[in-house]
């Protein structure tokens, strides 16, 4: 299953406008998703932050700066897998917890954002939008955010 059909699985909404965009307005569609994701989730790390410009203003690949957001996403996920693993004696497993719930949407905004430098343009978007639906739990918020951005 390609990202595409497993973000239509999630957010079907989302998915059809990223599957009927034309290629020229896919990284913007991309960027537009980072952007919404980061801002939702509150996520502040200049890796990201420079990656967000970088989307705005020259919106092509840059597999250097995919690298550095790569790496926050990673170091976010660590943190919030060293958080949860402290919580799994609980009857929830830390899945209630608002510090782990935090921790997670961070680190899968920062694979959004990551994922948004990719070097297509439809999987950039596509990938970009799935996580973000992870990160924010709310794919209206994030299809009303591209629908805006295309104008639709």
């Amino acid at each position: 299953m390609n990202t595409i059909e497993l973000l239509r699985q999630s957010a079907p909404n989302l998915a059809s406008l990223i599957e009927n965009a034309g290629q020229s307005k896919l990284r913007r569609v991309a960027a537009v998703v980072a952007r919404a994701t980061v801002s939702r989730t509150g996520l502040s790390h200049p890796a990201v932050a420079q990656a967000l410009e970088r989307l705005e203003t020259a919106p092509a690949p840059d597999a250097d700066l995919q690298a550095s957001v790569e790496a926050a996403a990673e170091a976010l996920d660590e943190e919030y897998s060293a958080l949860k693993e402290l919580l799994e004696e609980r009857e929830d497993a830390g899945k209630d917890d608002p510090d782990v719930n935090v921790a997670f949407s961070r680190a899968r905004a920062a694979s959004a954002v990551a994922a948004a430098l990719g070097d297509d343009e439809r999987e950039a978007a596509a990938s970009a939008a799935y996580e973000a639906v992870s990160a924010t739990d709310d794919s209206e918020y994030l299809t009303e955010a591209v629908r805006r951005a295309l104008a639709i």
